[in-house]
């Protein structure tokens, strides 16, 4: 096997790559900032992983958030451990200052090459959904 020219492959396409996860990012930070109240979108948006994004929604439980994503086929994350049936909000969002209620309301999503924008739509869909169902109960 040549290593290098694998590494040559893997790494052409990088620079398209990592465009296509920016635009699906901004579109979707975009899009819930418009759409959805009382939100603090998590970390600096000019020095993350191009596709991966965090956002807390004031009252919502965001272990919820994940088994309803998961009833429509979305893959995410929240908290950082799960036990007992309730999840710990991550240390890393308390250590920014985040207070615990609102770090229990966080959503890991991350994009990969083989999301398109309607994913991002659909996605963007689900969670207002489920954010204004979860806040009336």
């Amino acid at each position: 096997m040549d290593y290098g020219k694998a590494i040559e492959l893997a790494t052409s396409n990088l620079d398209r790559y990592n465009d296509h996860l920016t635009i699906l990012s901004n579109y979707y930070i975009h899009e819930v900032q418009k759409r959805i109240s009382n939100i603090k979108i998590n970390g600096d948006p000019n020095n993350k992983l191009s596709g991966n994004n965090n956002i807390c929604f004031a009252g919502v439980d965001g272990g919820k958030l994940i088994q309803l994503l998961d009833k429509k086929g979305i893959c995410a994350s929240s908290g950082s451990a799960c036990s007992a049936g309730f999840i710990n909000p991550s240390q890393v969002l308390l250590a920014t200052g985040i207070s615990p209620n609102l770090a229990k309301g966080s959503l890991r999503i991350t994009f990969g090459r083989e999301n398109t924008i309607d994913d991002v739509k659909y996605l963007v869909d689900s969670v207002e959904e489920i954010v204004e169902k979860m806040r009336k109960l």
